[in-house]
C-alpha cells in the first residue's frame, strides 16, 4: 500500500512538472517572435545559452542526487523555483529580453536550464531511484509526464491567442501542486545504497 502511494505521489509530480514545463516552452519560440519581438538571431542566441546552462546544470545535479540518496531537496527546490515561473516570465524574462538581449538570454538560460531542462532530467533520476527501491515501472510513473505535457499543450495555443500570460500564471499554479504533492509525501531514505544495490543485482 505504501509502495502503490509512493508510485501515485512521484506519477502526479510527473504529471504536473511536465504541465509547468510545457505551460512555459512549448510555445518558446513563438512569444519570443511574436509577443516580443525577436528576430531569428536573437532568438537562437537565446536558445543557446539555454542549451549551454543545461550542459552545465545537468552533472551538477547528478552529482547533488548522489549525495542525496532519496531524500526529496531537489524536488522542493524545483517545485519552489517553478512556482516563480509566472511572475518571472511575465514581468522580468520578457523585459529583460527587449531591453537587453545577452543579459536577459543569461538569466533566463539559468532560469529555463536549472528549472526546466536539467531539472527535467534530475526528476527522471530520481523517479529511476524510487522505482528501484519500491518496486514499481519507472515507465509507468514516467508515462504521466507525457500525459501532462499532452493535456496543457491541447489548451497552451488557444490561451496563447488570448493572453499568452495566462500560460505562465498555469505553470506557477502547477509547480505549486508539485510542490504540495512533494511536501506531504514520505520517502523513507534508510538503508538506501544497498536497496539500490540489492535491486541492481537482482534484475
Amino acid at each position: 500500500m505504501f509502495e502503490r502511494r509512493i508510485y501515485w505521489a512521484i506519477s502526479a509530480y510527473f504529471f504536473f512538472f511536465f504541465v509547468s514545463f510545457a505551460a512555459c516552452y512549448s510555445l518558446y519560440s513563438i512569444w519570443l517572435s511574436k509577443s516580443l519581438g525577436l528576430n531569428g538571431t536573437d532568438s537562437g542566441i537565446v536558445f543557446g545559452l539555454n542549451a549551454a546552462v543545461t550542459l552545465v546544470a545537468q552533472p551538477l545535479y547528478g552529482y547533488i542526487l548522489d549525495k542525496l540518496g532519496l531524500k526529496k531537496n531537489v524536488l522542493i527546490f524545483l517545485g519552489v523555483l517553478l512556482a516563480f515561473s509566472g511572475p518571472f516570465f511575465i514581468y522580468v524574462y520578457g523585459t529583460l529580453l527587449t531591453n537587453n538581449l545577452i543579459i536577459g538570454s543569461l538569466v533566463g538560460g539559468v532560469y529555463l536550464g536549472i528549472g526546466f531542462q536539467a531539472g527535467s532530467s534530475a526528476l527522471e533520476s530520481y523517479a529511476q531511484k524510487l522505482s528501484l527501491k519500491y518496486g514499481f515501472e519507472y515507465g509507468r510513473a514516467r508515462m504521466w509526464g507525457s500525459l501532462g505535457w499532452a493535456a496543457i499543450t491541447f489548451f497552451a495555443g488557444k490561451l496563447f491567442t488570448i493572453n499568452p500570460d495566462y500560460n505562465y500564471w498555469i505553470a506557477s499554479g502547477a509547480a505549486i501542486i508539485m510542490l504540495v504533492i512533494i511536501l506531504a509525501t514520505k520517502v523513507d531514505t534508510k538503508y538506501y545504497r544497498g536497496a539500490l544495490l540489492f535491486n541492481t543485482i537482482c534484475n
